[in-house]
């Protein structure tokens, strides 16, 4: 049964026996998983549901109903920095990639030995879910014939340096190389959770309210009853399960009377840069996977990988260096343009608070941040270069616009330490309610549940105690998979 509250005339009031927060790789895992229960199931959404016949190839139309403040969401510091997210039914899994990176062992140890969630998040029983998951999703590496030429450039360059790099995971089924990820996929390949754990719940009973912001947590005791926002109640006779994002949860939580020094703090992310290369022949990054091929050399000691990426035609001309006749000039050279993404693992925690004027992200990337992004812009103009890129552009205020030779290099790790000198986004995001054994450590228990509460869980990624170096989402619905399983049984970790 599906539900837009913002259509109907009269408030929308029912009861289940669970209630999820949040429709994206978290909320639909869970979604999926108690489903299974027989228990009735419902999913809220804040954003509309957006059926794959009405995706489009226009940036404009694509962010004003998929993402959240039509991707005018900032983190603020010295720098302002996009944070890009999803607000849709499925969440973020419709707009991005399709990504599937498992959690690292040697992001994992340090959760188990300096934070003791080694038992609360077992790494065997994480690599079973991811198992079950890619079988489900259809995870594989990204075929050739899917690539174009701009993931092509990234193999070549990597094999011309020896340098780690690989055929990204995605989850996707058939996909035809239609670049469209980030607009919504329109052909069904994408096996966003739109397309795949929410139809899944949905008949076997699930139902998914869209257009429902959730405005508080009904408490009686230290016990969750429900979710009520405007134009909707609904009772949860068992448990309310928070997945609405590190960005979200924490204010929905802090809404709802959860009182943690920890709440909202320790944000963390993973900030990016593009690094443009322009080449003698036509690249055309409109054909092709969004983000084929990953390049993860550096990943351990510098923090970063670098990952191709084909953007839409209005942001590459967006981000395009130049003013006047050299940016028309930049732009007639986009078919010959190659994205090179840097992605790094960022030492900075910000903060997430509610105020007045809305949500509040502040972060502020830090001198061993910057030091490492230069190594990252540099790397990935290595990496064009020898991809036989014959002009690299580096995008950092105070360095040429224009490099034309591997030589000019050293410029880069020269360049400005000041944030706002480079051109950012961050799209991945943790920390804000994280898990901890005692309740002044953090905001929820080994459990799931919010410290001092029943059956109110949180099972997103605020709960993350450090990002992670790498895509999220699958270690994400891992997680999840695993609350959902602990929360349905009754289990103990």
């Amino acid at each position: 049964m599906r539900v837009d509250v913002s259509s109907l005339d009269k408030p929308f009031s029912e009861s289940y026996d669970y209630v999820i927060v949040g429709s994206g790789a978290a909320g639909a895992t869970a979604a999926r998983e108690l489903a299974d229960t027989g228990r009735s199931v419902c999913v809220l959404e804040e954003g509309p549901a957006v059926a794959p016949s009405e995706f489009n190839d226009r940036a404009f139309d694509s962010f004003k109903r998929l993402f959240r403040d039509m991707g005018g969401q900032v983190a603020r510091g010295r720098a302002f920095i996009p944070v890009i997210q999803g607000r849709c039914l499925g969440g973020s899994t419709v707009i991005n990639s399709a990504i599937v990176w498992r959690m690292p062992d040697d992001v994992w140890e340090p959760w188990r030995d300096e934070y003791g969630l080694g038992d609360a998040l077992p790494i065997k029983e994480l690599h079973r879910n991811w198992d079950k998951i890619e079988k489900e999703l259809y995870v594989a590496e990204t075929p050739p014939d899917a690539w174009g030429r701009f993931n092509e450039l990234m193999h070549d360059g990597a094999r011309q340096l020896g340098a780690a790099a690989a055929a990204t995971r995605r989850n996707v089924k058939g996909c035809r190389g239609s670049m469209r990820c980030l607009t919504g996929c329109p052909n069904d390949a994408k096996q966003s959770m739109l397309i795949s754990y929410l139809p899944y719940a949905e008949r076997r009973g699930a139902a998914l309210v869209t257009g429902a912001k959730a405005e508080q947590v009904v408490c009686e005791g230290d016990r969750a009853v429900g979710v009520r926002g405007r134009g909707f109640h609904v009772r949860a006779r068992r448990a309310v399960l928070v997945a609405a994002s590190a960005i979200q949860t924490p204010g929905l939580l802090g809404r709802s009377g959860v009182d943690s020094v920890h709440l909202g703090e320790h944000f963390q992310g993973h900030p990016g840069c593009p690094v443009v290369g322009l080449f003698e022949r036509p690249v055309n990054m409109w054909t092709g996977a969004t983000q084929g091929y990953d390049c993860d050399h550096h990943r351990k000691v510098g923090r970063f990988k670098i990952e191709t990426i084909g953007l839409p035609p209005e942001i590459v001309f967006a981000r395009m260096a130049g003013a006047g006749a050299r940016w028309k000039q930049t732009m007639a050279e986009a078919p010959h343009a190659a994205i090179f993404a840097v992605q790094m693992r960022a030492h900075a925690h910000g903060t997430v608070k509610e105020r007045f004027f809305g949500t509040d992200i502040q972060f502020d990337l830090n001198r061993r941040d910057m030091m490492q992004m230069r190594r990252g812009v540099r790397f990935a103009a290595e990496l064009l270069f020898a991809a036989g890129a014959k002009t690299v552009l580096p995008g950092i205020f105070g360095l040429p616009e224009r490099l034309t030779s591997p030589d000019q290099l050293p410029l880069i790790e020269a360049a400005s330490d000041h944030p706002a000198s480079y051109n950012w986004i961050v799209s991945h995001l943790f920390g804000t309610a994280r898990m901890s054994r005692r309740a002044c450590d953090g905001v929820i228990g080994t459990d799931f549940a919010v410290h001092g509460t029943k059956n109110l869980f949180v099972i997103d990624s605020s709960l993350f105690p450090t990002n992670i170096g790498v895509n999220p989402q699958h270690s994400i619905m891992g997680v999840a998979m695993l609350a959902a399983h602990r929360i349905a049984s009754g289990a103990k970790p």
